[in-house]
């Protein structure tokens, strides 16, 4: 009989093209993908550690997959950063941000010998881009395609360096080679991502225009209608990305361009490489250059030291930059960080205090982006049917639904808003634009 494997994924766009990595090395075995929820003789949970959140997260999957009785693999970033932990709590295989190509390979010695296996390298040593091409793709409109793999920034509160290793990028020509396949299989968008994406090409000796040029190319590509690129920081948005952003219609006017903080002082405790004028001047330019760019953003409420008045900097800055829409994290010490040994620790009902005040405060400048779109036409690429409505992005990123008799799934559609509820536009389809 084939066997059957599934997956779960917990964490970023990376790990989601993680997961279908390794998926794709159990079809060219002869396995058969299962849906996470039904029955399979593999159970798969890419984990994350970004935040303790993400760590729960992680183990709450597990033991569902636990409960359902298969071979249970535990990988990537939690697995990285405390392998043993996963190992105790009954995981058969636990691989770490390494050498998942072979989980395929330690399941069947599994199946054999019943042994179980702990397959965790030592990260920082890793120089090379693992090889991860994917056929199977889910979906029909969007792909998520990983350029890049970590981080030497260490930010204070960041995990991430120490789970992902040192930036290694993807060859150009495997890049290339990716996207095609993405646009041959009807995909219309393709989403640029990576660990820091502004490191792209620096280790290959390429330097700094490495993503640029590679960007143009993926713009370049027939049948690939949009590229989007997920988050940077305002370091990249330098004359040549402005000049590639206005040159480039299938690039999209979409950012998510990582803050943290609104003060300066709490930047340079968190080792960010920029200032809030920094930042600022970088969102002038971008809607100098794209004018209906939306920008969001992370904010991290709480830091180790944050007085109120930093956190009052935070939220007039946010304001008086009009950024579309607000990810709120009240902080959490993670140990192996910087800042989890800091002195000015934070009460946690601070913290959540301020988190929500941010999320009241992202709540109502997404409410008046949205509200501004109400009268206009808009160009959405439909991804799904959902509770009775076709729902899709514009370019800026807005969610749009709407209903229609004709099944209008990954097209380009022209639409005209005529109301908007919170982060949702509605409106009547038109003209197809691209079908």
């Amino acid at each position: 009989m084939t066997k059957r494997v599934a997956a779960t994924t917990v964490g970023c766009k990376v790990n989601l093209y993680d997961t279908q990595a390794v998926l794709q090395r159990f079809v060219e075995q002869g396995y058969e993908v299962a849906d996470f929820a039904s029955d399979a003789d593999v159970y798969i949970v890419n984990t994350c550690s970004v935040t303790n959140i993400a760590d729960k997260k992680s183990r709450q999957m597990i033991r569902r997959a636990k409960s359902r009785g298969g071979i249970v693999v535990a990988m990537g970033c939690a697995v990285q950063a405390d392998g043993v932990r996963f190992a105790e709590i009954g995981v058969d295989i636990v691989v770490g941000t390494a050498e998942r190509g072979r989980i395929v390979d330690f399941v069947e010695r599994f199946i054999q010998d019943s042994v179980k296996i702990e397959h965790i390298v030592d990260i920082s040593a890793e120089t090379d881009f693992e090889d991860a091409f994917v056929e199977q793709i889910d979906g029909r409109t969007r792909a998520f395609l990983k350029i890049q793999d970590g981080c030497d920034n260490f930010c204070a509160y960041c995990i991430v360096p120490h789970v992902r290793g040192r930036p290694r990028s993807r060859p150009v020509a495997d890049v290339l080679a990716q996207a095609r396949h993405f646009a041959d299989a009807g995909r219309k968008e393709i989403v640029v991502a990576g660990i820091h994406v502004a490191s792209y090409g620096k280790d290959l000796g390429e330097g700094n225009g490495a993503l640029l040029a590679m960007l143009k190319e993926i713009c370049g590509l027939s049948g690939v209608e949009r590229v989007r690129l997920s988050s940077v920081e305002p370091g990249v948005i330098t004359p040549d990305f402005l000049d590639f952003a206005a040159a480039n219609p299938k690039f999209c006017d979409h950012l998510h361009l990582s803050l943290q903080s609104g003060s300066d002082r709490i930047l340079k405790l968190m080792n960010r490489k920029y200032t809030t004028g920094e930042y600022a001047n970088a969102v002038e330019k971008l809607r100098m250059t794209m004018p209906e760019i939306s920008i969001t953003t992370d904010i991290i409420a709480g830091f180790p030291g944050e007085t109120d008045d930093d956190h009052k900097q935070t939220m007039a800055f946010v304001e008086d930059l009009g950024l579309c829409g607000l990810h709120v994290f009240p902080f959490a010490a993670k140990a192996g960080t910087a800042a989890a040994d800091m002195p000015g620790q934070l009460a946690g009902n601070i913290k959540q205090s301020r988190a929500a005040e941010l999320v009241a405060l992202g709540k109502r400048l997404t409410d008046v982006r949205y509200a501004g779109y109400v009268g206009k036409t808009v160009a959405v690429l439909v991804e799904e049917r959902k509770a009775g409505l076709f729902v899709g992005k514009t370019t800026n990123y807005l969610s749009v639904g709407f209903e229609s008799d004709r099944d209008l799934t990954n097209t380009i559609v022209g639409m005209k808003i005529e109301s908007q509820r919170g982060d949702m536009l509605f409106g009547q389809p038109g003209v197809v634009i691209c079908g």
